[in-house]
C-alpha cells in the first residue's frame, strides 16, 4: 500500500521552497517592471533609499554590539575598531567602496589572529 504521509513529508520542504521563491521573484519582477517608471530624484525613491540605509545601519549596529554565534566570542573593541577603520577608509576612497570593506575585514581578521596567538 502507498503511504501518503511519507510522500507528503518528502514533498513539503520542496513545496515550501517553491512558495518562498515565488514570493521573492514576484517582488523582483515587479521591481524590474516598475523601476523604469520611478524617477530617481522623487520623494518615493529617496524614501526607499533612506529605509535601505537605515536597515543596513541597524543590522551593522546589531552585529557589532549584540553579536551571536562565533562573533559573540570576540571582544567589543575587536569588532568596533575594524568597523570604524573600514568606514574611515571607505570615506577616503568613496569611488571604490570595496577598499573600505577589504580594510575592515583585514583589520578584523588581524585582531582575531593576533589575540589567538597571544
Amino acid at each position: 500500500m502507498f503511504d501518503t504521509s511519507t510522500f507528503y513529508d518528502e514533498l513539503l520542504p520542496w513545496f515550501m521552497l517553491f512558495i518562498a521563491s515565488l514570493g521573492i521573484f514576484i517582488w523582483r519582477f515587479l521591481g524590474l517592471i516598475l523601476s523604469s517608471k520611478i524617477r530617481k530624484d522623487s520623494f518615493f525613491a529617496k524614501w526607499i533609499n533612506a529605509v535601505a540605509f537605515a536597515m543596513t545601519t541597524g543590522l551593522m549596529v546589531r552585529i557589532i554590539f549584540f553579536p551571536t554565534g562565533a562573533l559573540a566570542e570576540t571582544e567589543l573593541l575587536e569588532r568596533l575598531i575594524p568597523f570604524l577603520l573600514g568606514v574611515i577608509i571607505f570615506l577616503f576612497f568613496s569611488r571604490t567602496p570595496i577598499i573600505g570593506l577589504v580594510a575592515g575585514v583585514l583589520a578584523f581578521s588581524s585582531t582575531v589572529i593576533y589575540n589567538q596567538i597571544i
